[in-house]
């Protein structure tokens, strides 16, 4: 009896460990396969925005890297599954390659300060069911989260360049399309500090239940 337990056991071991074995070829194969997807979608994109006239400057990565780089950014999760990077993208033209760049990435943080606000903002309603905090306090956070996404515009840090493109519009106007990312989990962590603190000098007791409400 006790051999055939074992041999039962054996067999069943060995199942389990031939089944992981072949969740992992699979896993490993869907991201071999959507590699090769974004790729390939990649590289037509990259020929579509050349022939629209889009060029990178000299020293910066190809226009197909650049592109993969920015797809990967809007795709890549963390281990929880969640967005693993904002992303914020942004054309602008201007009188020449600097002064397009400048009003382009300033945009574009402030798309990324929108998707935070938008996060703690959807984070802070989801309380109202689930807290024992009064609503009037929970309202009042949510209305100074929503209209102070300026303060978390010029708060961002670690924000890097994805994707940096242009062309030339002719008599002397050029435009210039970009994208930045930052993580999202330090962001979101970085924006409840600020919150906190000038939520502080209104109200202590709103900025501790502004820091037990958000979870970073």
């Amino acid at each position: 009896m006790k051999t055939i337990v074992k041999v039962l056991v054996c067999s069943l071991a060995l199942v389990f460990a031939c089944s992981a074995v072949e969740a992992q070829t699979s896993n490993k194969k869907l991201k071999k396969d959507l590699k090769s997807k974004v790729e390939k979608d990649c590289r037509k994109t990259a020929k579509k925005l050349e022939k629209e006239g889009w060029k990178v400057m000299p020293g910066k990565l190809p226009m197909e890297r650049q592109i993969q780089d920015s797809r990967y950014a809007e795709l890549d999760k963390d281990n929880k599954g969640e967005k693993l990077y904002f992303t914020g993208t942004h054309k602008a033209t201007g009188g020449n390659y600097s002064a397009a760049k400048k009003i382009a990435d300033d945009r574009a943080r402030m798309e990324i300060a929108e998707h935070i606000n938008t996060t703690l903002s959807g984070l802070v309603k989801s309380k109202l069911s689930t807290t024992n905090y009064g609503e009037d306090d929970i309202e009042t956070i949510d209305e100074f989260v929503s209209t102070n996404k300026n303060l978390v515009s010029a708060s961002l840090k670690g924000v890097f360049p994805v994707l940096e493109i242009y062309r030339e519009k002719g008599n002397g106007v050029v435009e210039v399309q970009v994208m930045v990312k930052t993580n999202a989990a330090d962001a979101l962590k970085a924006a409840k500090k600020v919150y906190r603190d000038e939520l502080y000098q209104k109200s202590e007791k709103l900025a501790q239940e502004l820091d037990e409400i958000l979870p970073y």
